[in-house]
Parts: C-alpha cells; sequence; structure tokens
C-alpha cells in the first residue's frame, strides 16, 4: 500500500511539474511559426505566462497580408487532459461583415480528453448565443444559433433545422 501512494505522489508531482514548467510562450511561438506556413500572421501586444495559463492580449489577425480581426484577449488554460481557450472582444474587418458577425463578446474552446476528437465551441455576439462542436476526426464543425431574430446578414449562410439555425462546413 505504501508503495502505491509513493507511486501515486510522484505521478502527481510529475503532472504539476510537466504543466507548471511547461514552455508556454515558445509553444505559441512554435504555433505562430506554423501558422504563417499557411499565410495566417497574428501580431499581439503582450503575452503573459501564468502556472497553469497563457494570456495574450490585443492580437490582429491577417491572412494573406490582409487584416482579418482584433482580438482583444485570448486566455489559454491547461491540465493536458482539459484545456480550454476564451477569446474576448473579437471585431471582425468591415470587408468580411456580410460573411461573419462584425463584433463577438466571447468565443469559448473547450477540449477534454473524455472526448479527444471533439472541442466544445461556445460563442455570444451580435447575433445571440452559439453552441457547437468541431469534431477533429471527421472535420467537421457544427454551430447552433439560439435566437433567430438577431442573425441578420448572417442567416444566408445558415441552414434551418428542426431546432433552429445552424452553419455547418467541413474543413
Amino acid at each position: 500500500m505504501q508503495m502505491v501512494k509513493k507511486a501515486a505522489l510522484f505521478i502527481l508531482l510529475f503532472w504539476v511539474a510537466l504543466i507548471v514548467f511547461m514552455p508556454k510562450e515558445e509553444l505559441y511561438f512554435s504555433l505562430e511559426k506554423v501558422l504563417a506556413k499557411q499565410g495566417i500572421e497574428i501580431n499581439e501586444a503582450k503575452i503573459s505566462e501564468g502556472m497553469f495559463s497563457l494570456d495574450l492580449q490585443e492580437l490582429t489577425i491577417y491572412a494573406k497580408g490582409i487584416k482579418v480581426a482584433t482580438v482583444q484577449e485570448i486566455q489559454c488554460f491547461t491540465l493536458l487532459f482539459y484545456t480550454k481557450i476564451t477569446m474576448d472582444n473579437i471585431s471582425v474587418d468591415k470587408a468580411l461583415s456580410s460573411m461573419i458577425p462584425v463584433k463577438l463578446e466571447k468565443v469559448q474552446l473547450t477540449h477534454s480528453i473524455l472526448l479527444p476528437m471533439k472541442v466544445a465551441l461556445t460563442g455570444e455576439g451580435d447575433f445571440g448565443q452559439a453552441t457547437g462542436s468541431i469534431d477533429l476526426s471527421e472535420r467537421k464543425i457544427h454551430i447552433d444559433f439560439e435566437k433567430s431574430e438577431k442573425l441578420g446578414s448572417l442567416r444566408r449562410q445558415l441552414k434551418k433545422g428542426e431546432e433552429g439555425w445552424y452553419y455547418e462546413i467541413n474543413y
């Protein structure tokens, strides 16, 4: 029994040390390099690293040299078996306003090791609230919109389902 306690304590301490000492900023910069190969650039004003988190502030996102969006803050929190990314105050460029809502107040992505091939998605914005998922195995994004009266120009991108309006795309 004593051996099991020591092994469990060792595993717990190793897990905490792994998360705390994980080079979060370097991982972010590696992600930036991978995205740069796809023509996506991210310029951030401030990066701060916490024990279990990485916070990015005042981001500007460019796709193939064209400004696509600005994000006030992105908070990344991980425990390795559970990861949550929260994006606050997303402003999409006016040129894309016919396809995407111009103002998103909050978008949250959640991934759990219990469902390794799914990412849960929630969002709030001018359109109301939305929930959805990203299926990594089928490469599909599905988003359900709760209030249909606030959709505006976004409605022509959506499909009508039994439970209301939804957006679905394969990538």
